[in-house]
């Protein structure tokens, strides 16, 4: 090669380097023009989700984006525009979504909303350019406490073999705890030990509870009966209680006890008037057996038996007794005998289902023929 070849060589190479310095030169120029004119980035969100938002940075005036700006922020892994949850610091990994522009807006949407009660920082890092914004989303309102929205029955007198309830929340609640959060108290205030069974059965929907007291404690003859006697005693007084720290299956507590309160009853005897031939009624927590009501019930004043016509109704669970001669006054007794059954084939005596491998061990204690329910006539 020539002397003058070299040179015409070397000043195309010179002239190639030259172009390239001025061409970043011109870019590095636009940058720190940019620096004056683009405004800073700002934070567009969706008018009807707040959490969904686009960054958006503007060019200069006169001017636009690089042509590949979308192409080579897509590209990078740590790109130089783009949104970080928390403080943006070099190196962490920048919120997924997708980069465009249109003229002199370049914008960045993540892929995914924003996250509640967050800081984000928005990020421009280019030579001669450097732009930062935060964002607090808003925090997430309190969420509503589930409620308990009703105790059945919703009767304040229920019998004392009285066997379930049923609680019905407003949503699903925590399974597996409710034997930690349901507790039966007596008029004293003293918790009632051990009132539950133990199996927890919930409603398709996780809504409502059915909440069982021990069969074999409100059952007659039954070996926990026997040992431990019944859950509830006659005439006595009870709260049910809810606690209100039980939690919904999203973790959010009930906030406040809620009580049932309620008495224990029996057969009711609501007397008749001296004097007249008024109607004696009785009636019952539960359906009783149709014909043992009449032959096995017998009313006795101080003079023996009382004569006069039985009648059964509201569905077996009243008796009435009307009198062939007027009541008189003074104290009577009404005499049931212990065969009497209900609709299952219970009776006062026996339940009509035992456990035979348990008999063979501990039989059930005798029971009396005759039990008396006393009243006044006055």
């Amino acid at each position: 090669m020539s002397a003058l070849q070299a040179a015409q060589v070397g000043h195309l190479r010179s002239g190639s380097r030259i172009a390239r310095r001025l061409a970043a030169i011109g870019l590095l120029g636009w940058l720190l023009a940019a620096t004056d004119a683009a405004a800073a980035i700002r934070f567009e969100a969706d008018r009807n989700n707040p959490l969904a938002v686009t960054l958006i940075v503007e060019a200069p005036a006169n001017s636009s984006w690089p042509a590949d700006a979308v192409a080579e922020l897509t590209r990078a892994a740590q790109p130089w525009f783009g949104l970080w949850l928390g403080e943006g610091k070099p190196g962490s990994v920048p919120l997924a979504g997708t980069y465009s522009h249109a003229g002199a807006q370049l914008r960045f949407r993540p892929s995914l909303p924003l996250l509640p009660g967050q800081t984000y920082t928005a990020r421009l890092d280019r030579p001669g350019l450097s732009l930062r914004a935060e964002h607090r989303t808003a925090a997430p309102a309190p969420a509503a406490a589930p409620k308990l929205l009703a105790i059945y029955p919703t009767s304040d007198r229920l019998p004392a073999n009285h066997l379930k309830f049923y609680l019905v929340f407003s949503e699903p609640m925590e399974s597996g705890v409710f034997l930690q959060h349901c507790r039966l108290v007596n008029a004293r205030g003293q918790a009632v030990e051990a009132p539950f069974r133990e199996t927890e059965l919930w409603s398709p929907d996780g809504r409502r509870l059915t909440l069982w007291f021990h069969p074999g404690r409100q059952k007659t003859g039954v070996n926990l009966n026997v040992e431990f006697g019944p859950v509830l005693r006659e005439g006595g007084d009870y709260r049910l209680v809810i606690d209100g720290r039980w939690p919904s299956a999203r973790g959010v507590p009930l906030g406040a006890n809620m009580t049932k309160s309620f008495r224990a009853r029996s057969w009711q005897v609501h007397a008749p008037a001296a004097g007249t031939r008024d109607v004696l009624r009785v009636t019952f927590p539960q359906p009783l057996d149709w014909a043992t009501l009449h032959r096995l019930l017998h009313v006795t004043g101080k003079s023996g038996e009382i004569a006069g016509a039985i009648t059964v109704t509201r569905g077996e669970q009243e008796w009435q007794f009307v009198p062939e001669k007027p009541w008189a006054a003074g104290p009577h007794e009404l005499r049931i005998a212990t065969a009497i059954e209900d609709h299952a084939g219970n009776s006062l005596a026996r339940p009509f289902e035992v456990n035979l491998q348990r008999l063979v061990n501990r039989p059930l204690p005798a029971a009396e023929a005759e039990t008396k329910l006393p009243f006044v006539v006055r």
